[in-house]
């Protein structure tokens, strides 16, 4: 385990440059915090104005401070970080949380400050969180650090929280009370300007002190170490992701059909569903997933029995249900001949089950334990309203003293009182939740989880003769480094005939033809008529390239030269393509092609490093994919040469770092069920 990171949440000492006297004030309170929530190791505090503070003797400098203590917070001002960082590696300190602001989030001048004070740190070996972040906790009795400067400090558990917004990451803090979030580590991280995501998913994945991963991201630092950091982990454990800013601002520079159907988010939504990851939609979605793995068997299957004493709450659970993608349970004949034992004959006894407002604790713990019997319910939701005369504690207790491997979550609807009652007496007991809707998220994200299997298998970058295939500078490469390339892939492209316009009179045979308009500054064939099909003799091929030659100098577009190309009666249109995402890297499209493609946007994405599932994935998740595997008696397509572009494409776009898009638009799937690539388009970054 790195030690520089240990050093962060397992310091047995620390340093702190910057605490003032004044209560109030950031340095006093986090000093403050750190007393108060009883850290159990040394702390130095250096400010050259105090003899003492809050008890504790300062120090005029760090090098004035015995030893070389295990962390430093700096909280100075942003022209005195340097210096400070600068004394405190002399002394030996090697990991450090900066949480002045001021840095790169200021401009220009505050990012030159960070670069260098990052360059400090890189050079000595050290490891740094911030700038312009809250700090760290660690809720473990063997070390109780509450380094921040918030007021509120979580109760231990085993999941760990990483903010990239200081702010959202206090009001995580703050609702702590309300919310009953427990945390053995929280951090944040501020601008990243050394510590990431990435360093801090490997670290916690070799602590075992941590079972699930919990991440607010606003940006991933490098989404390619990101993805190898997940899937290199040592000890596979869950990692819940809320990615703020769903932009699509990385289509703004797309020229292709496969660059303009990939936006930043989809690309966000590939790599978690194909890595294992789990990304969700809001806070509450963020900490209850996370209590589902830290307090809750895993569900074995998608089938979910209700209890319920009330109509409303019970039809909003079950819409979730549906919605998740989970069933209902059918109950077997045995199940529901014991539940008549309980249930009132004005209940129900089919699944949801209904108690009415008059089921007590007792009704609803027996009718959970036959539930649990019934092999077609792999879990269950029991929820309560609080009626007059029965109190939902004793429910609570109830439901939690069935002693199964099925998750049973319960959602109460009670007096306010109640939640403070129920962690007083209970603090170490499995959570209930506020809403009918919760527990099907978290059963749907932990079955996800739990059925992803690590697939090591992958597309790898190697090293490939590369050189004289492409000598264009920027831009799109010409038709003869596009071939040469297609070629080194085993693409199977059409065969292409590149012709003057007087060359076309001499064309006598092969007929029918397609003919298509050709030139630098040619994207979208179609759209400017560039584009004519079936040519069966040679007077249309004149007169078709006639035509064109005149549009094109009508639109101000030179016309350089034709291909011919051998018309193939088509059965499909297929897209496949590629693509670099600004934060994953090399990323794969496939889906419908043609004219109509972003029309249609049957499209799915995923990072070029494929497996044989993702290759499934990819394809079955779209529209076309579903007319390939044969509809209404045809016959299926060829869909192991389909798999074997979409790898040619993924190796290609991690071997030619320097590609930005590939698009074969349209590959089309012929008539006789072989694929042809009819129009291949390569760019440059």
């Amino acid at each position: 385990m790195n030690k520089s990171l240990q050093n962060l949440f397992y310091p047995k000492s620390l340093l702190i440059a910057g605490v003032s006297s004044k209560k109030g004030s950031i340095g006093y309170e986090l000093t403050s915090s750190i007393l108060k929530n009883g850290f159990k190791g040394e702390i130095y505090l250096v400010n050259p104005s105090s003899e003492e503070i809050l008890g504790i003797k300062c120090y005029k400098n760090a090098s004035a401070v015995p030893g070389s203590p295990d962390m430093a917070v700096i909280l100075v001002p942003k022209h005195l970080a340097e210096q400070v960082i600068d004394e405190c590696i002399a002394i030996g300190i090697m990991s450090f949380i900066l949480i002045t602001a001021g840095f790169r989030e200021t401009g220009r001048e505050g990012e030159k400050a960070e670069k260098r004070i990052a360059e400090k740190i890189k050079s000595a070996g050290a490891r740094l969180v911030g700038p312009n972040c809250m700090g760290v906790i660690n809720t473990l009795d063997e070390v109780k650090l509450n380094a921040t400067f918030v007021a509120e400090y979580p109760e231990a558990g085993k999941s760990a929280f990483l903010s990239q917004s200081g702010a959202l990451g206090a009001a995580v803090l703050n609702s702590l009370r309300e919310t009953g979030i427990k945390f053995a580590h929280f951090i944040s991280v501020g601008n990243k300007a050394d510590i990431s995501e990435n360093d801090l998913i490997g670290f916690w994945s070799e602590d075992k002190n941590i079972s699930v991963i919990a991440l607010y991201l606003e940006s991933f630092t490098d989404g390619k170490n990101f993805l190898e950091a997940v899937g290199n982990q040592v000890n596979r454990k869950p990692v819940i992701i809320l990615k703020a800013g769903k932009t699509e601002s990385g289509k703004k520079a797309a020229s292709s059909h496969t660059g303009a159907l990939g936006s930043s988010d989809r690309s966000v939504d590939a790599v978690v569903n194909q890595f294992g990851l789990i990304r969700v939609d809001n806070l509450n979605d963020l900490f209850n997933t996370a209590k589902g793995f830290e307090f809750f068997p895993p569900p074995k299957g998608n089938k979910v029995a209700v209890v319920t004493n009330a109509g409303g709450p019970a039809i909003l659970a079950v819409d979730m249900i549906e919605n998740c993608g989970l069933h209902l349970s059918s109950l077997s004949d045995i199940t529901r001949d014991q539940l008549k034992n309980f249930v009132h004959p004005e209940g129900s006894i089919n699944n949801p089950v209904d108690l009415l407002p008059g089921g007590t604790a007792e009704t609803y713990k027996s009718v959970v334990e036959i539930l649990i019997q019934d092999d077609q319910v792999d879990s269950v939701l029991v929820i309560f309203v609080e009626p007059v005369m029965v109190k939902p504690l004793a429910v609570a207790e109830a439901v939690n003293s069935v002693n199964t491997d099925k998750p049973v979550f319960t959602v109460a609807m009670p007096l306010p009182e109640f939640w403070g009652e129920y962690k007083k007496k209970y603090p170490s007991s499995r959570p209930v939740f506020r809403n009918p809707e919760d527990p099907a998220v978290i059963i749907k994200n932990m079955l996800g989880f739990h059925q992803y299997k690590i697939n090591q298998n992958r597309l790898k970058v190697k090293k490939v003769a590369k050189k004289g295939i492409i000598t264009s500078q920027q831009g799109f490469l010409s038709q003869t480094e596009v071939l040469g390339i297609a070629e080194m892939y085993s693409i199977p492209v059409v065969k292409n005939m590149q012709a003057s316009y007087d060359h076309l009179h001499n064309i006598k045979d092969g007929f029918p033809f397609v003919l298509k308009a050709g030139g630098k500054n040619i994207i979208h064939k179609t759209e400017l008529g560039g584009v004519q099909l079936n040519i069966t003799s040679q007077a249309e091929l004149i007169s078709a390239a006639d035509k064109m030659m005149l549009k094109f100098k009508n639109s101000g577009t030179e016309c350089e030269y034709f291909i011919l190309q051998p018309y193939i009666k088509t059965r499909y249109e297929l897209l496949a393509g590629g693509f670099t995402d600004p934060d994953f890297g090399a990323m794969v499209m496939f889906g419908s092609g043609g004219k109509y493609v972003e029309f249609y946007k049957d499209v799915a994405v995923k990072s070029a490093m494929l497996s044989e599932t993702d290759l499934d994935d990819i394809i079955n998740s779209t529209v076309m994919g579903k007319l390939l595997d044969g509809v209404r008696g045809e016959e299926k397509a060829d869909i192991p040469a389909v798999k074997k572009i979409l790898s040619s494409v993924g190796q290609m776009m991690l071997d030619f770092d320097e590609i930005g898009e590939i698009d074969l638009n349209p590959l089309i799937l012929s008539e006789e069920n072989k694929l042809y690539a009819v129009d291949i388009r390569i760019k440059l970054k």
